[in-house]
């Protein structure tokens, strides 16, 4: 049985903050999963151009950037007796899982631009089934609290939760190199599947173990000038992206994460070549280990380090803390220069200890903030938003990834690589590959530092707009 979420300002059930931070294991690995296959697989396995398949993984982006602020904007405007977000997220759950599989379901023996063929369509076909899931479950997030403190609790769930299923993408080409396959095809075809089961799984979880808060009513507008007369707030598409694109808090915090999301998708594909040809010199094998371990304990550390970051952005603040995060990610991508030495491949390894640090704050503390400036725009607007403000947050960052993912697979031509050579790859390609792999992200955190620190909203403004939207509440009433 479902919960109700407790009355304004009481803190959330643990069932509540359970079943949705289960639906980021989902979330995560869906996103994360076909950029982590999609070159191993069809680059190194099927012999298909970097480029084109860099080029592809950016044209989904950009068909679900596109396609998310109208399934937010849907999402905000529809009332059933189940919920505005449950009906969507049960349905893109669903079709999330048949469509993953279904992209490494293709037939042997096709010639490139067949598998480039049949990975569009599939590929094209499960952003749209993940954007009818992720939407609503962030915009459900964005809902369920309502206080500045409570907001970065819930948000911990996801954080810590979400990494599980980042681990398990990180094992995915490994599993497809076990012994127990035939080839690379056969195991990704199972690999594939367990992965889409997956996804069914704990999609389900914010189904079954979260109710939604009821939509409150809306506050008392500014009183309007004689000038403007009576007015309805505005509530279409058109004059919500307006909103969004008017509301400075969030544009700094939306170019901010893009950046860094930006920095690190654009060698996030880089990295297994890294390991593979910088590190053990071609070795599939081995190199794939290390992507696993390289992966879990990175995301181990995320999860530890998560409770401390929402303790210390409770004691200090969410901005604080995220600026924190954004210096600390420079240093490490400057120290990580010094980690990837061949003779010593394993010591790669302390970066992701390092790394658990950045990523716990900033995509912890990004959706916790999210929520705070739905709370502005419902103040300056007299509406609730949150499927759409999700959504547009989202599209500016996955068209980010749209763009990183076409020059990724460009970067690998660019600096010589060349799949015939194998571990031989000439010294100045591995040089190139290793300063893009520490390089572009640690210029990305730098612009991102840039970008937000002038982020406004502190506890104090954010309280002071929870107060004011609450007494507009009252006089409503």
């Amino acid at each position: 049985m479902s919960q109700t979420p407790p009355p304004s300002g009481r803190p959330l059930p643990f069932k509540t903050k359970l079943g949705y931070g289960l639906g980021n294991l989902s979330v995560m690995t869906a996103k994360q999963a076909p950029k982590q296959l999609a070159l191993p697989i069809y680059n190194v396995a099927l012999g298909v151009n970097p480029g084109a398949v860099g080029t592809l993984l950016a044209l989904g982006r950009v068909w679900d950037a596109v396609t998310d602020p109208l399934v937010g904007y849907w999402s905000d405007k529809t009332v059933t007796r189940w919920g505005r977000r449950k009906p969507f997220i049960l349905a893109g759950a669903i079709s999330t899982s048949v469509f993953f599989a279904a992209m490494w379901m293709f037939p042997r023996g096709l010639a490139a631009a067949q598998y480039l063929g049949w990975f569009a369509a599939a590929s094209f076909l499960f952003y749209l089934a993940l954007g009818f899931f992720s939407v609503p479950w962030y915009a459900m997030g964005y809902e369920l609290a309502d206080s500045y403190d409570e907001r970065t609790k819930l948000m911990a769930f996801p954080s810590a939760l979400g990494p599980v299923g980042q681990i398990l993408v990180g094992w995915l080409y490994w599993f497809t190199q076990r012994n127990m396959f035939a080839d690379t095809v056969e195991g990704v075809r199972w690999v594939g599947m367990g992965a889409g089961a997956i996804l069914l799984l704990f999609g389900l979880a914010p189904v079954l173990l979260v109710k939604e808060r009821p939509l409150p009513p809306a506050p008392a507008p500014p009183p309007p000038t004689a000038a403007q007369g009576k007015q309805k707030p505005k509530t279409s598409f058109i004059a919500g992206v307006k909103a969004a694109m008017d509301n400075g808090p969030f544009m700094r915090l939306t170019a901010a994460f893009t950046l860094i999301v930006v920095g690190t998708s654009m060698v996030g594909g880089l990295g297994f070549y890294v390991h593979v040809y910088y590190l053990f010199g071609g070795d599939t094998k081995a190199a794939s280990a290390l992507v696993g371990w390289h992966t879990t304990l990175w995301l181990v550390c995320s999860m530890c380090m998560t409770p401390l970051m929402a303790w210390l952005s409770v004691r200090f603040g969410k901005k604080e803390i995220f600026i924190a995060g954004l210096a600390w990610g420079v240093l490490r991508m400057a120290a990580l220069w010094f980690l990837l030495v061949p003779a010593h491949p394993w010591l790669v390894l302390a970066n992701a200890v390092l790394a658990g640090v950045d990523n716990a704050a900033i995509f912890m503390l990004c959706h916790a903030m999210i929520a705070d400036v739905c709370d502005l725009d419902e103040l300056h607007n007299g509406t609730r938003r949150e499927g759409l403000f999700g959504a547009l947050y989202g599209w500016f960052f996955k068209t980010g990834i749209a763009l990183s993912f076409a020059v990724s697979g460009y970067v690998l031509a660019w600096i010589g690589f060349n799949r015939d050579l194998g571990g031989a790859q000439p010294p100045g390609t591995l040089l190139l590959m290793k300063a893009c792999y520490c390089g572009i992200p640690a210029l990305m955190f730098l612009a991102a530092l840039a970008v937000f620190a002038r982020y406004p909203i502190s506890r104090r403004v954010a309280d002071d707009i929870r107060a004011r939207l609450a007494a507009g509440k009252q006089r409503e009433g």
